[in-house]
């Protein structure tokens, strides 16, 4: 299944956010045991997905090292690799801009998207979001867990989404859509619960990294 999967699907980190719980500092970029956040998201994905892609606004040489490193060297053109919110786009409008930057430069006809400070993501993440999308006819599917409400929570800027939604997104967008969150409830979507709550853990602050570390 995971081989089914990784045919179709382009995996994509964003790391396009402004870093404003780091400090400032580019959130990617920072160190988590030994080797920047990114760098984990990348190990995760790379064998789950049939190419990598990344979503950044500043340090485009750095993020595109971390990319050569994570395919083993085996991107034919990794000038095309590492993207900038498109310019049509309003600057510094939030996760929303770099999913539709995305889905704009994705050759294949799904793309797995993952924030860059999600270090430990599940290893069968792709096979099992897939599995679900092909039994729903979703056109996206994000990952859940247990959380302190009834309600699960629901992990929004992780998710596999297929291209097609691109057009609609667009749309939302210009009239004002910046929540990942509403905009994947307007679509045709499903979801997948994860045990393992750790897997899905921010390290989103200076703070939480300490701890984790």
């Amino acid at each position: 299944m995971a081989e089914a999967a990784s045919a179709g699907v382009t995996g994509w980190l964003l790391a396009g956010g402004e870093g404003r719980r780091m400090q400032g500092q580019d959130k990617g970029l920072v160190d988590y045991q030994g080797r920047p956040l990114a760098a984990w998201v990348l190990s995760s994905l790379a064998p789950q997905c049939q190419t990598l892609r990344i979503s950044a606004n500043r340090n485009l040489d750095r993020y595109a090292q971390l990319l050569l490193q994570a395919s083993s060297g085996h991107l034919a053109k990794l000038q095309d690799a590492v993207f900038p919110d498109d310019p049509d786009l309003e600057p510094r409008s939030g996760p929303l801009a770099g999913l539709i930057t995305a889905m704009r430069h994705t050759d294949t006809e799904w793309l797995m998207v993952a924030p860059c400070d999600m270090p430990h993501l599940p290893h069968d993440l792709v096979a099992r979001l897939m599995q679900q999308a092909v039994q729903t006819n979703a056109d996206i599917v994000i990952p859940c867990t247990e959380s302190s409400t009834p309600e699960p929570r629901h992990h929004w800027v992780c998710g596999l989404i297929r291209k097609r939604v691109c057009p609609d997104t667009l749309h939302q967008f210009v009239n004002g859509e910046r929540k990942v969150g509403h905009w994947v409830r307007s679509q045709s979507w499903s979801s997948v619960s994860f045990n393992d709550t750790s897997a899905f853990a921010n390290m989103n602050s200076l703070e939480t990294l300490r701890g984790r570390d």
